[in-house]
């Protein structure tokens, strides 16, 4: 009998999503040079002038979360709407070709051109993930790690590019819950953020306590027998995800 494999999906929501997050999300897409997807419907430098056209027609209104568009107008942002659909497609069948299955190959092939991956229905595990946010702002959740006292350290910074180090960080954000929001950035601009857990330990204060942290972002606050945090000169404890980048709407 012939195994069967998944297929795995693509999302885009392109009716929840602003002009502004159509224009952002269209010139976050590359798939120029990409080693599987080779002949997409719609090349970088088309989709590139098709949201050019949209930028021109509305100037300062594309950032209006809802703009009054002309007949001419909403053409344009169809016609963008529809090479990005024709694209999406496009991606979500060779990626799956590629995969045969795997899922962590299908992500990786995806968003290294910029879409994102639906998540499998019978998993519920809250992800590091992007919110929708307004003009000028991001907004991020994190994974809740564990019950309790727990402080999530947020850390951004401004990318040069996807997949570029920010060079500075912006001072570290503690917090006790799993979302963030910044605003006052400006439009187009490129934010890679992090975090890390940091988790107090249980212990009877007779011995020094050793946890295994939950997951490779969750540390464990270094507390010693005489419960006194206690750290080493210009020692890091802090185990920071991976980084997400987001373009500013």
């Amino acid at each position: 009998m012939k195994k069967l494999i998944g297929y795995f999906h693509i999302v885009l929501n392109l009716v929840r999503m602003t002009i502004a997050e159509l224009v952002a999300f269209a010139n976050g897409l590359k798939t120029t040079g990409d080693p599987d997807a080779t002949t997409p419907p719609y090349t970088d430098a088309q989709i590139q002038a098709l949201t050019a056209t949209v930028q021109t027609d509305l100037g300062a209104r594309v950032t209006d979360p809802n703009p009054k568009l002309t007949a001419l107008e909403q053409q344009h942002v169809d016609a963008l709407s529809r090479a990005l659909i024709a694209n999406k497609n496009y991606v979500e069948m060779v990626a799956n070709k590629k995969a045969a299955g795997n899922r962590s190959v299908f992500d990786q092939i995806c968003k290294r051109i910029g879409f994102l991956t639906k998540k499998i229905h019978s998993m519920h595990q809250r992800t590091f993930e992007s919110l929708r946010a307004e003009p000028g702002s991001f907004h991020v959740r994190i994974p809740a790690e564990s019950k309790g006292h727990i402080t999530n350290v947020f850390e951004y910074g401004v990318a040069t590019a996807k997949d570029v180090i920010p060079a500075t960080w912006e001072k570290q954000i503690a917090l006790p819950v799993t979302e963030l929001i910044v605003t006052g950035l400006p439009s187009g601009t490129i934010i890679g953020i992090r975090y890390a857990v940091v988790l107090p330990p249980s212990h009877t204060g007779k011995t020094e306590v050793k946890i295994a942290p939950l997951s490779k972002v969750a540390s464990v606050l270094p507390i010693n027998k005489n419960r006194k945090v206690s750290i080493a000169h210009r020692s890091e404890y802090l185990h920071f995800s991976d980084v997400l980048y987001i373009v500013i709407p």
